[in-house]
């Protein structure tokens, strides 16, 4: 076995044999009348039970929302909602379409937040949405109207039913595997964040010609914080950009919220640049933030652009942007990790300041998420062979310089989930040095939904 080989086959990441049968536990849908099921987000609660929330549908048209718990075994804990999970309709009826973007955990509460899509007098809405669950699995009832929160931008002269419909057609596509293997669209979600007693949700209202962001900030019982700009929530626009989506939110020490997005100049196109935008703690932008209050990032290169795929609170009250870097004329993909101060200048402490750009094993790839460990070292788990049906996990530890730790994964830096492969929507959570992962698996042209483990040194 030559060197190389060697190399790839030490950093290969073993799933936890002691989860479900090898390290796999089959996610089918909680019930037969709706037998499609796809999961959107994982995570470890405080009682190291796992929960997976996604969507049980019937075709295109009518679905459930849905949140199952596991035991740490990967067994359905049957004391949590109805033998394991809850699922039920989100508004009015099974025609309308909740997809959870996360899961939080407060106070002994489990709270989704994500995007809501019904019709109303003929035409697609779209708008921001949680919902409270008690420990057992029961709706909240003291959280919002009957345990759910909906958004809906009160601006009534806002008529985008046609960018709604794509918004949802969109979303509906991320469901299902990619109809070539060389087809690559990445899944964004607007993050959610728990700042002491608030909420603050992300939310994207637009039309063909424009597109904005709102951050909405709520009580911890559902309800809109008017303290904050006056409202509960403070529409994102740039002056130069018609199109600006953001995606992440972090509050620094003092309690600001610096939020990640991108901006563009088209909507069909890819993003011109990232952008960071900066807010008090009472809604107001902060315009000392670098150019009256934002922050564009461009690639040094005009042959590449940047994706951001979220952003992560650092240690020093420092932003680190995650994502992927596109080539414009081949198309190939690179993760990247970029890190900022709380005013916005490069962190020149961590790669002197410029992005760390990383690929597994020379594939395609592009960084999902972060964990930081104890003095600021961190974990990145990232997705490997995109553009393939055989795309999969993996995982690497950096150093707080922004230096891979090649001693990491046998010495290659990675360790390599192969049998992990997801080729629709990624999902994935690291606790007690396991990482949890949304798996799929195709034959018999039917997607197969799992959830895996993988151990982690």
């Amino acid at each position: 076995m030559n060197t190389q080989n060697e190399q790839l086959y030490n950093s290969a990441g073993e799933l936890d044999p002691h989860f479900g049968e090898n390290g796999f536990v089959p996610m089918p849908s909680p019930t037969a009348d709706y037998s499609e099921f796809v999961s959107r987000v994982t995570a470890i609660g405080p009682d190291n039970m796992i929960y997976i929330a996604g969507e049980a549908s019937q075709g295109l048209n009518q679905s459930l929302y849905t949140l199952t718990r596991l035991n740490d075994n990967g067994s359905i804990d049957t004391s949590f909602g109805k033998q394991g999970h809850f699922y039920d309709y989100f508004y009015q009826s099974d025609r309308s379409h909740f997809y959870a973007e996360q899961i939080i955990f407060k106070n002994d509460r489990i709270i989704l937040t994500g995007n809501l899509y019904y019709q109303a007098n003929g035409v697609v809405n779209f708008d921001k949405a949680a919902v409270r669950f008690l420990s057992n699995g029961t709706l909240d009832e003291e959280f919002g109207e009957k345990g759910k929160y909906i958004f809906h931008f009160p601006d009534t002269d806002i008529a985008a039913p046609a960018y709604n419909e794509e918004c949802l057609k969109n979303a509906r596509s991320k469901s299902t595997a990619p109809p070539r293997s060389n087809q690559f669209k990445p899944y964004s979600r607007e993050a959610s964040s728990v700042q002491g007693d608030h909420i603050i949700l992300l939310h994207t209202l637009g039309t063909f010609e424009w597109t904005d962001s709102l951050i909405i900030r709520l009580t911890e019982d559902g309800a809109l914080d008017t303290t904050f700009n006056g409202s509960g929530f403070v529409r994102v626009s740039h002056d130069n950009f018609p199109f600006l989506e953001l995606q992440s939110v972090t509050v620094d020490d003092t309690g600001n919220y610096i939020s990640g997005g991108d901006v563009r100049a088209d909507y069909y196109e890819q993003p011109d640049s990232i952008i960071l935008v900066k807010h008090g703690k009472d809604g107001s932008l902060d315009t000392s933030f670098q150019q009256e209050g934002f922050l564009q990032i461009h690639d040094e290169d005009p042959n590449y652009g940047l994706r951001l795929i979220k952003t992560v609170k650092q240690p020093n009250n420092r932003v680190l942007c995650l994502g992927f870097r596109f080539s414009k004329v081949f198309g190939e993909l690179s993760g990247f990790l970029i890190s900022r101060e709380a005013d916005g200048a490069s962190n020149i402490q961590f790669n002197s300041g410029k992005p760390v750009f990383t690929n597994v094993n020379s594939s395609t790839t592009f960084c999902i998420n972060v964990d930081f460990l104890p003095g600021g070292n961190f974990l990145t788990t990232a997705l490997v062979d995109i553009v393939s049906r055989e795309r999969h996990y993996a995982v690497a530890r950096f150093f707080h310089n922004g230096a891979i730790d090649e001693d990491y994964g046998n010495g290659a830096g990675w360790l390599v989930y192969r049998e992990a492969k997801n080729f629709t929507i990624e999902a994935s959570t690291i606790k007690n040095n396991k990482i949890i992962f949304a798996v799929d698996d195709e034959h018999d042209n039917i997607i197969h939904r799992a959830i895996a483990r993988g151990l982690m040194p």
